[in-house]
């Protein structure tokens, strides 16, 4: 049976996505790395590419960002509808609060209100820096 490892966002800053998901989501960061090999290259098909990089946690969740500093492609239509759109959604103990903090904060997109999205479970939807969609959500018992 195959194992999940990671799920790997390529972002344009990676500096402003690294606070975003450890200040933002609170997930836990590793060290920033640089990549560049043939190696690479043959994997990806994408020869001469250069990034910089970084792994952060949630619980056993393993989440790559990589910037491409040379070999990178264009941006992505990342509507939550579209086939292939990505979203992150992070458990909370309490999403009313989180909510209340990052519309303090005024540097984090929100993207809906706060939703019952069914009998014990809240939600909202916010963006990353790139506008992936992210939500936070709360169940209850």
């Amino acid at each position: 049976m195959a194992e999940l490892f990671h799920v790997g966002l390529t972002v344009k800053d990676l500096q402003r996505s690294l606070e975003f998901y450890r200040d933002v989501a609170g997930m836990t960061a590793g060290e920033v790395f640089d990549g560049q090999s043939e190696e690479f290259d043959t994997l990806t098909n994408n020869p001469g590419a250069r990034l910089r990089g970084v792994h952060l946690k949630a619980g056993p969740f393993m989440l790559q960002l990589l910037e491409y500093k040379a070999g990178g492609g264009g941006m992505l239509d990342l509507h939550h509808n579209k086939t292939g759109s990505p979203h992150l959604s992070f458990y909370v103990p309490d999403v009313e609060a989180k909510y209340t903090e990052l519309k303090q904060r005024g540097d984090v997109t929100i993207t809906s209100g706060l939703v019952q999205i069914a009998r014990n479970m809240w939600s909202f939807y916010t963006e990353d820096p790139d506008g992936v969609p992210v939500e936070f959500l709360q169940t209850t018992r």
